[in-house]
């Protein structure tokens, strides 16, 4: 019996073939979309869909259950946009239910979501869905915002009036003057600084010198033979004012002997009176005459 052998191109055309059916079920499988599963289909038709893409997921309670698989655009009609959505072919779909479009996040990613209705009668595939479209939260942020910013916008523009006029006073410009000479002042007081510390350095500089010389001079006194000295000064301070205090000893007797400075006091006054008579009445103690005195003339005849 002779085997059958596949070509090499026949093998190539095979993982060719395989490897597309993979990707195509890879793909979808990604997407959400079982492609082994039956499906049916509904329209739903709005006059815009922000963020509607092919592959948008189709949700009931939070649950998906199919997926957008076409966007047609017609602009002959009010609503020219019709979305073909799929769905299970096991769901039943009751008339009255609603195709809602709606925010899944803070980021603006949309989804449809199916609001069943309550009917006993059923949509059958093909037929069009009521629709509507569900405020995001970042809709309700805004709509929330528009009206108190619109009631900010007179006062707004009040303050920037008010700013403006401010700016442009003279008094700013003033200020703005004045700031500018103040900087200017600090800048050439910056520089005075800066050329100065040099010759101020040095001359701390030399002080410290000195004072460093004066530090090992003073170090270098014989503090001993110092003191010394100064305890014999005290010493000879001491004995001196014994001596002062003593009576045996003339300074001492004169300073401290009451009856000798009664004495020394009396005989200076007697000295006083005897000058003051002596100068009042010289003739009484002296006598003196060019010719002689008359005594002495009488005498000799």
């Amino acid at each position: 019996m002779k085997k059958f052998k596949l070509s090499r191109e026949v093998k190539i055309g095979i993982v060719v073939i395989v490897a597309l059916g993979m990707l195509y079920f890879g793909l979808n499988y990604l997407k959400g979309i079982n492609i082994f599963q039956p499906t049916t289909y509904f329209y739903a038709q709005y006059e815009r869909v922000d963020g509607i893409v092919p592959t948008t997921p189709v949700m009931i309670n939070g649950y998906q259950v199919g997926h957008v698989s076409e966007i047609i655009f017609d602009y002959t009609k009010e609503a020219p946009i019709t979305l073909q959505i799929t769905v299970d072919n096991k769901l039943v779909v009751p008339k009255g239910t609603i195709a809602e479009v709606y925010d899944t996040g803070l980021m603006g990613d949309k989804a449809i979501q199916l609001r069943l209705g309550y009917s006993d009668q059923f949509m059958q595939p093909g037929d069009t869905l009521r629709t509507g479209i569900q405020n995001g939260l970042m809709a309700a942020v805004t709509d929330a915002l528009v009206e108190p910013v619109k009631a900010m916008m007179p006062q707004l523009d009040s303050t920037l009036r008010a700013i403006n006029q401010t700016v442009n006073s003279e008094r700013i410009e003033k200020i703005l003057a004045d700031l500018e000479t103040s900087m200017a002042n600090i800048k050439s007081m910056s520089t005075d600084l800066k050329n100065n510390v040099p010759g101020t350095l040095a001359k701390v500089d030399t002080i410290a010198t000195n004072f460093a010389a004066v530090s090992d001079e003073i170090a270098a006194v014989q503090w001993d033979s110092t003191l010394n000295n100064i305890e014999a000064l005290i010493a000879n301070l001491e004995y001196v004012s014994n001596q002062f205090k003593s009576t045996d000893n003339s300074l001492g007797a004169l300073l401290n002997d009451k009856d000798l400075y009664q004495n020394l006091d009396s005989t200076v006054q007697s000295a006083n009176a005897l000058l003051i008579d002596l100068k009042e009445n010289p003739k009484r103690y002296v006598h003196f005459s060019v010719f002689g005195s008359k005594e002495k003339k009488e005498a000799k005849k």
